[in-house]
């Protein structure tokens, strides 16, 4: 594991080449300066991740996406170099303490889960309140991924976006109760969608049957796509929003093998 902020240094283009990991795309802030105090706290380290570290738009960026989302994408190469700097590789007791966990991987993600709640309790309850509802939703349609890694980007969007509206018209008709009526997808950034997607988890594994369903929740399938193609999703009731730092993936159908 290093033992400095190397990762962190880096530009975000330089971290996303590097680590190819949706966290490098996202967060390119690690710490201004090291700092000789470390923090002996879990919520003094989220403190100083949240005044010193992070920048306004990476906080929004975590209060709109579910825990796990968040944790998991926090975890490295960002992680890497909370581990290094609040010394949990070393010798900081008090912190480790804190977390009650002597692992300092563990100890980090105890420090994660509490900055996702402490930026959603800085927020709007009823905004959380939205959030919560469309986080909910997003588990709850089930995206069949089938035949998506031949999908050019418009291919895609249209193909998810059409599963969606598929499945919230069925929900109405059961009569199940959502909190919403609609969800759309949009788009930031400037995708080039004719350009092809990486979808290779879409590839059918040798002896699985043909009719055997692909499918995940919409939740799962956009942190898949996202870390392969490049973008960044964010809940913004009624809508996900998916920001893409990269205009072209696959400027021709991807390798078959």
């Amino acid at each position: 594991m290093l033992r400095d902020l190397s990762l962190c240094k880096m530009s975000p283009t330089r971290i996303s080449m590097k680590a190819v990991s949706l966290a490098a795309i996202i967060i390119a802030l690690c710490a201004v300066g090291t700092s000789a105090e470390k923090p002996k706290t879990v919520d003094e380290a989220v403190q100083v991740l949240k005044t010193k570290w992070l920048k306004p738009k990476d906080l929004d960026w975590i209060l709109r996406n579910p825990k796990e989302h968040v944790v998991w994408t926090l975890y490295r190469p960002f992680g890497t170099g909370v581990r290094n700097e609040f010394g949990l590789w070393g010798d900081n007791v008090a912190l480790h303490e804190s977390c009650g966990d002597k692992d300092p991987e563990g100890c980090s993600v105890v420090i994660f889960n509490r900055l996702w709640e402490s930026v959603r309790s800085d927020a709007d309850p009823a905004l959380v309140r939205q959030l919560d509802c469309q986080f909910q939703l997003a588990e709850a349609i089930q995206i069949n991924y089938k035949g998506f890694r031949n999908l050019t980007t418009g291919e895609l969007l249209k193909r998810l976006q059409s599963q969606i509206d598929a499945q919230m018209a069925t929900f109405e008709a059961r009569g199940k109760s959502t909190c919403q009526n609609a969800l759309g997808l949009v788009v930031e950034g400037k995708p080039d969608k004719h350009c092809f997607v990486d979808a290779s988890f879409a590839k059918p594994r040798k002896g699985q049957p043909k009719d055997q369903p692909m499918e995940t929740s919409l939740e799962i399938i956009l942190g898949w796509l996202g870390v392969r193609n490049f973008f960044m999703a964010r809940h913004g009731p009624p809508q996900i929003v998916l920001n893409f730092t990269r205009q072209c993936q696959f400027a021709n159908p991807p390798p078959s093998n």
